[in-house]
């Protein structure tokens, strides 16, 4: 799968190519009517990011009840992550809110949610987790070898469950354009 930002349809020229799925973080999203307008917006498969529990700026001013009544308005909504994952009877109160036609992406940023890892996958029957590694290297206070080990657990972890590991491997940088002087948070 093919996941990139949403924030390329209004910042680049590039052209999706075809199955890509556009991410939507709510936390950069400003408000309910601007998640709502963005939504109406799109013509691809979305992959809609909550981010719960999220301590870096931004963060969500959209809760994740509004979001997820949403969901059943935008067919074309394929995917729900939720950030911070790492106890398996949370994440089912989410899975039994969405249409079991929505794929949950449970979004492992912690020691804790790789250790829970199975538990995790087995109680939402997850076809994707998402490894932000960036967080689990913070987490786990930047020791590198220890990162590495849980890299290694989590991947393990996925495959044994038959669950595919989505992972970051690459950004896209182009220059920042805004004419009218305001901020490009939708």
């Amino acid at each position: 799968m093919l996941i990139v930002s949403h924030h390329v349809l209004d910042t680049t020229p590039l052209k999706l190519p075809k199955g890509a799925v556009l991410r939507i973080n709510v936390a950069w999203v400003k408000d309910l009517v601007s998640l709502t307008g963005l939504l109406k917006r799109i013509k691809h498969d979305v992959y809609l990011d909550y981010p719960q529990g999220r301590s870096k700026p931004p963060r969500p001013s959209i809760t994740l009840k509004e979001t997820l009544s949403l969901v059943k308005k935008f067919p074309n909504i394929k995917y729900f992550a939720v950030s911070n994952v790492e106890d398996p009877l949370k994440i089912y109160e989410i899975r039994k809110q969405l249409p079991a036609s929505i794929g949950l992406v449970p979004k492992i940023e912690t020691k804790n949610g790789v250790n829970n890892l199975e538990a995790i996958i087995k109680k939402i029957n997850a076809k994707h987790i998402m490894l932000d590694k960036e967080d689990l290297y913070t987490d786990l206070k930047m020791d590198h070898n220890l990162f590495l080990e849980y890299i290694d657990k989590a991947r393990h972890k996925a495959k044994t469950c038959g669950t595919d590991v989505l992972e970051l491997h690459g950004v896209v940088f182009y220059p920042y354009r805004d004419f009218s002087g305001e901020s490009k948070l939708v």
